[in-house]
């Protein structure tokens, strides 16, 4: 399973940089979640989810769409390890 994860992770990367490539960006684009995003996440989530009557699933679904599949993993993971 691990291996297949670690491909799927290197398969986001190269995705993302054939598409800045067809771009024509010439920066360099971090693909890690930064912990700005984490926290612009986390405190829409809190904010929507206060105000709003509709699913948690489906406030954090809209917020997330934005992302790449690799940055919802490791918002996923970081959310996990600080609500333990």
């Amino acid at each position: 399973m691990s291996r297949f994860k670690k491909f799927l992770d290197k398969r986001a990367e190269g995705i993302a940089k054939e598409k800045e490539k067809k771009e024509g960006l010439e920066k360099e684009i971090d693909l890690n979640l930064t912990d700005d995003e984490f926290w612009e996440i986390s405190n829409k989530f809190i904010k929507e989810n206060k105000q709003s009557d509709k699913s948690s699933t489906e406030i954090l679904q809209r917020i997330l769409e934005k992302y790449t599949p690799l940055k919802i993993k490791q918002f996923a993971k970081r959310y996990e390890e600080l609500n333990k």
